[in-house]
């Protein structure tokens, strides 16, 4: 059940990736407000790279929703006497069906500016149960000593506080997008607003670089840690540097007005991001224990 929760997981990544790049691209009104065919059609025209982009997306959501199902039914089944089984395959469910609601309503209503926020949200909810769900269904354990353990458990509260603050980040930095309020602080004309003032939207960057500095502070405090007990010293770094790499393409953003090229990287390495800071808790939570002689 685990290689599956893993094949699940990746797949979820995958339409994350898409479900990303739809947005980047523009392209959550190529296949018209008709769902979940495209412009009315099993086989649009595939000749516009935007429709490709979406019906490829819209593709990839039936697939998961069968995947998601099996998953979370399938580890119910084998592993019911646990508890965080049972939450986190009911929570996957859950997340799964709204986010699927969420996305159908984005289509149908045309894309409303700042509604994206939603799908966003939940699509990285997704992916970050998936992972924790993974994690729950190992069996092997790492015991460490007292010690060990409470400074390993200190390191993962300093984590916790700046992966919480990461996750509302990448909510804030949708609604930034999505809510055209990066616009008008670049001064991008775009068809429709949420948010006109300068302002809010010169507020809501200013939010986004001091989460930054507050989550990129947690990281180096758990890599320090991680490599002082050797314990998730890969994964420990892999996410600071991913972070860095995220604050610099936000910068490249910044300073190139919001390229596609760029706006995707940012998207994609958000996304890597959220599944590295998932794993590290599945860790913490599923996988190490406190030895007990």
């Amino acid at each position: 059940m685990k290689k599956f929760s893993i094949l699940t997981t990746f797949v979820t990544f995958l339409a994350l990736i898409l479900g990303n790049l739809v947005v980047a691209t523009d392209s959550g009104d190529a296949c018209g407000t008709s769902w979940p065919l495209c412009n009315g059609q099993v086989i649009p025209d595939i000749t516009d790279y935007h429709v490709i982009i979406e019906y490829s997306h819209r593709l990839m959501v039936p697939l998961l929703i069968v995947l998601t199902g099996i998953n979370a039914l399938g580890a119910l089944y084998k592993h019911k006497k646990r508890k965080s089984v049972l939450i986190l395959s009911l929570m996957s469910l859950g997340v799964l069906v709204f986010q699927s609601i969420i996305g159908g309503l984005n289509v149908l209503l045309g894309t409303p500016p700042g509604f994206t926020t939603l799908d966003v949200t939940f699509s990285q909810m997704l992916l970050v149960v998936l992972v924790l769900l993974t994690y729950s269904l190992h069996d092997k354990k790492v015991e460490l000593s007292r010690s060990s353990w409470e400074s390993v458990a200190m390191s993962y509260r300093a984590f916790l506080i700046g992966f919480t603050v990461y996750v509302a980040q990448v909510i804030l930095g949708a609604f930034f997008k999505h809510s055209r309020a990066s616009n008008v602080m670049l001064d991008i004309p775009a068809m429709e607003y949420l948010v006109t003032s300068e302002s809010i939207a010169n507020m809501l960057y200013s939010l986004h670089w001091v989460a930054t500095v507050v989550i990129l502070v947690a990281a180096v405090w758990f890599v320090i840690y991680a490599s002082r007990f050797n314990y998730h010293v890969l994964l420990s770094w892999l996410y600071l540097i991913s972070l860095l790499l995220n604050a610099v393409v936000g910068f490249v953003i910044v300073v190139t007005g919001n390229v596609v090229e760029a706006s995707s990287v940012h998207m994609l390495l958000s996304t890597v991001t959220m599944a590295i800071g998932a794993s590290i808790l599945g860790g913490y939570w599923f996988k190490l224990q406190k030895r007990t002689a």
